[in-house]
């Protein structure tokens, strides 16, 4: 694994090149999945399944999931460009959500995040960074 450094290291805590945007598997797996309904036509005959809700709310969900990729990491520009994180982050002049004392209540924050957010805190960022 490369080696990490704080261009590596999302706001949040997590780390860019683990993320699902950054690998790009979910946005591939909902572009595949959009030409597959296509190829089979499934918008035509999706009524007939029970299960299944409206269609055009479910096109606009994986829409969204295939738009879910960045090709620079959070720090670079990318990352999502919805993220709250990042904004709160940046406008506050934090590196990380490690330097907020309000982070452990923060509703942005994904549990996820949270492991290594409490490790920067614990061991310092230069630590966490040789660790990882």
């Amino acid at each position: 694994m490369a080696r990490m450094t704080t261009k590596t290291l999302g706001y949040c805590g997590a780390r860019c090149p683990t993320c699902f945007a950054y690998r790009k598997n979910v946005s591939e797996a909902a572009k595949a999945l959009r030409r597959e309904l296509r190829a089979e036509k499934l918008k035509e005959s999706w009524k007939e399944f029970p299960f299944l809700a409206d269609y055009a709310s479910f096109k606009k969900s994986l829409d969204g999931l295939a738009m879910l990729r960045c090709t620079k990491m959070c720090r670079g520009g990318g990352g999502n460009p919805w993220c709250k994180i990042r904004r709160c982050a940046t406008k506050r002049a934090f590196a990380g959500c490690w330097e907020c004392e309000e982070s452990d209540a923060c509703k942005k924050l994904l549990p996820a995040y949270r492991p290594n957010l409490e490790r920067i805190r614990r061991v310092g960022l230069k630590a966490f960074l040789v660790r990882e």
